[in-house]
């Protein structure tokens, strides 16, 4: 039997907390139909879903906008870290279609929070209005900017990590591929419930999980629809875990969360990774959704994406 949008009815031995059942419930619905209508003005009232859901409490962390490479970005810096700092280039998630900087603001103050970091966060291009491969295009071109301008974000450029959530897990992946012959290089590579295969039917979990909790498998089908075309999904730069360079990657933190469609294709790339000759810690968060980052005004999502800030922070050391 299949999970429901809630979540709140035991499926795989899991359940979501009475909280994220209340959350998931109508927000299942509402993600799919944003992403069958991404105008502009429908992803702007989802960021307003989202920051409410992330509202949390921590230190003191400043931002301000700038421009990366030509790419509307955002850095956050937290109390106590000085010009030498590690930086994370983050890149949201949304299925490549929704989701923004605003969105993702509360998640990137936690991490920078909790990580003892600078954040980067990058706006880059989202379909349908810009497909496959811009979006990974645009967030290497990001990574190598930030790189080159180490000295003026005030960032240690041998501490310079790339992560993301779902989408912006994949654009990680994708952007270490990208660089792997180059002289600056991402540290390390820190995906939460990346999706690294857009073959969704091959995985257990989508199934499983097919009607949510807060991502539904056709709410995935949907996203990638707008996203690429028939016949791209074995591509690398699109589905990563077909790489065959996957060896050659920087050391992953992957976390995965128990109630997700995209639980098992992201515990398979780790497994790969790793059997390649990658150093990846592996985690997974039972009785989460997909989303967790976003979620923290919830003790278990909050609990979980503290653990996991702390391998980022594994990674910079």
């Amino acid at each position: 039997m299949s999970s429901s949008r809630t979540g709140l009815h035991r499926t795989d031995g899991q359940r979501l907390s009475p909280l994220l059942g209340v959350l998931c419930g109508p927000f299942t619905p509402t993600l799919h139909a944003a992403v069958r209508h991404p105008s502009n003005p429908v992803r702007r009232g989802l960021d307003v879903l989202i920051t409410v859901a992330g509202v949390h409490r921590g230190g003191k962390v400043t931002s301000r906008d700038l421009s990366a490479g030509g790419l509307p970005a955002r850095l956050f810096t937290p109390e106590g870290v000085g010009a030498d700092a590690p930086l994370l280039v983050f890149f949201h998630g949304g299925g490549f279609v929704v989701g923004s900087i605003n969105s993702h603001a509360q998640a990137c103050k936690f991490i920078a929070q909790r990580g003892a970091c600078k954040v980067l966060s990058v706006g880059y291009r989202k379909a349908p209005e810009h497909r496959f491969p811009t979006a990974v295009e645009d967030c290497t071109a990001a990574f190598r900017w930030a790189a080159a301008h180490a000295a003026e974000l005030g960032v240690n450029p041998a501490r310079i990590a790339v992560g993301g959530d779902s989408a912006g897990g994949n654009a990680s992946i994708v952007v270490c591929l990208n660089t792997l012959s180059e002289e600056r290089r991402p540290c390390g590579a820190w995906l939460l419930y990346p999706v690294v295969d857009a073959d969704f039917d091959a995985w257990p979990s989508d199934k499983l999980f097919e009607k949510g909790p807060l991502l539904s498998a056709g709410c995935l089908r949907d996203m990638f629809a707008n996203y690429c075309n028939p016949g791209q999904e074995k591509d690398p730069k699109l589905s990563p875990i077909n790489s065959d360079q996957l060896g050659e990657l920087p050391p992953i933190y992957l976390a995965t969360a128990g109630m997700d469609p995209l639980r098992d294709q992201g515990e398979a790339f780790a497994d790969r990774a790793r059997s390649a000759g990658a150093k990846v810690e592996l985690r997974r968060y039972d009785s989460l959704p997909h989303a967790f980052i976003n979620l923290l005004i919830d003790p278990g999502a909050r609990s979980a994406a503290e653990e996991s800030v702390r391998g980022l922070r594994a990674l910079f050391a």
